[in-house]
């Protein structure tokens, strides 16, 4: 019963991530109902669900991970304890951090099969189409920011733009799978078929299976449709710049595992140009705080809080106290993530966010390498999902928000799952 109820409780986080938005206080103290969702899920599984072997088990099996985990909870622990405003850093360590931690120790030791891990993409690719259909309702009654720009219940264009980009690369990849993978190159064990790949192998008396497979390819396509129209209203040029650069990514790793390395080559070139293409025409025609020279700004004084901060780093949360003479720049965060990381946590917390990033690239190449299917979905596909996360955080911090930094720590527990489930051992990963 405890691990049912744990089961659901991580899909209906996943499918209520936005629900962050909704904030009270408990004596004091602010909260948001996604917080107590995660609250009530671990109580309930260190309650009834907790194994202790199991979980010393996995640590064991992925050492690295947990040794990355554990500089990076201690750098931005460090940097709140030093912050110069308490409330809003511990507030930010515990929303962030702290939180979306629980949650991955949560999904590790109670995700223990493919179809559980299909229906997480399942319910994060239902929450991005649920979301675009009440954002394009605000396009429709013309509710836009002050910049024209769409961004429906969030506080921020950029912040519904880096929560649908990847619920759009899930429902993307099932697209292509579903009409350009021919049969038998995503399936092996681990190929974590989202959708049914072979058309034709339907039985002769399953015309009921077959009308259900193209309910679930219309499905995909108008899904695909509504996520892409919505993220084009947010004019987050930046999520577009991502989305691309990661699914050309995948594409790349496609190619080169069907060996087809020129296609490849000409691919990647093509897709570095069109990133840059996407940088410049954005920013290069943008006004004001919009601008390239505003994001330069932005940098700069981050790279100084940087210098001046090297080893411990500022609060989270109070970067924006370097915009005192202008407030209504509003700059929360330094506009990329690697800066918010050593910024924000300090070089203790960089130092294990990097290889935290070094544990899950080696798994997950490795996981391409060794598979015996020539598209196995579920690496491939947390791959492009963090590619997409580092290109666009490049530009944005695409993990300092609620529903983001759960969306990260739910990417990376599939991984160990995969790697558990793969039962590989790494002499380089421990």
């Amino acid at each position: 019963m405890v691990e049912k109820f744990s089961k659901w409780g991580i899909y209906a986080i996943v499918f209520g991530l936005p629900l962050y938005l909704i904030r009270f206080e408990i004596l004091g103290v602010p909260t948001t109902v996604l917080e107590i969702m995660i609250y009530i899920l671990f109580t309930v599984w260190l309650v009834g669900g907790f194994n202790l072997s199991e979980f010393i088990k996995i640590i064991k099996e992925n050492r690295l991970l947990f040794v990355a985990i554990f500089l990076i909870l201690l750098g931005v622990s460090l940097a709140t304890i030093r912050s110069w405003d308490l409330r809003l850093s511990a507030g930010i360590l515990k929303a962030w951090f702290f939180d979306p931690v629980l949650f991955f120790i949560v999904f590790i030791s109670v995700i223990k099969r493919e179809e559980e891990t299909r229906k997480v993409f399942y319910a994060l690719m239902l929450s991005g189409v649920v979301v675009s259909i009440a954002s394009l309702i605000y396009l429709f009654l013309g509710e836009l920011n002050i910049d024209g720009r769409l961004q429906g219940f969030y506080n921020s264009p950029n912040y519904l733009a880096m929560y649908l980009a990847p619920a759009f690369i899930v429902v993307f990849s099932c697209c292509f799978l579903a009409f350009f993978v021919r049969p038998g190159e995503a399936s092996s064990g681990l190929s974590l078929s989202l959708v049914p790949i072979n058309r034709d192998i339907v039985p002769a008396s399953g015309l009921k299976t077959r009308s259900k497979t193209t309910l679930k390819h219309i499905a995909f396509i108008v899904g695909c449709f509504l996520l892409a129209m919505t993220i084009f209203f947010t004019k987050s040029f930046g999520a577009w710049m991502g989305v691309v650069g990661a699914i050309g990514f995948g594409l790349v790793a496609w190619f080169l595992k069907a060996k087809k390395k020129k296609i490849a080559v000409v691919l990647t070139i093509l897709l570095i140009i069109l990133c840059v293409g996407i940088y410049f025409i954005k920013f290069s025609s943008a006004q004001g705080r919009l601008s390239i020279n505003s994001r330069l700004e932005i940098w700069q004084r981050a790279i100084d809080a940087v210098v001046m901060y090297p080893i411990i780093g500022i609060g989270p949360g109070t970067f924006k106290d370097f915009f005192p003479e202008d407030p209504d720049w509003s700059v929360p965060q330094p506009h990329n993530l690697y800066l918010a990381f050593v910024l924000q946590t300090g070089i203790i917390g960089f130092i294990g966010f990097i290889l935290l990033l070094i544990w899950f690239f080696n798994t997950g190449f490795k996981l391409l390498k060794i598979q015996s299917s020539s598209l196995p979905v579920a690496s491939y596909l947390l791959l492009v999902m963090m590619v997409y996360i580092l290109i666009h955080g490049l530009v944005d911090t695409t993990y300092w928000k609620n529903d983001l930094a759960v969306m990260f720590w739910m990417i990376i527990g599939m991984m160990a799952f995969i790697k558990t489930r793969s039962k590989i051992k790494y002499q380089n990963v421990k």
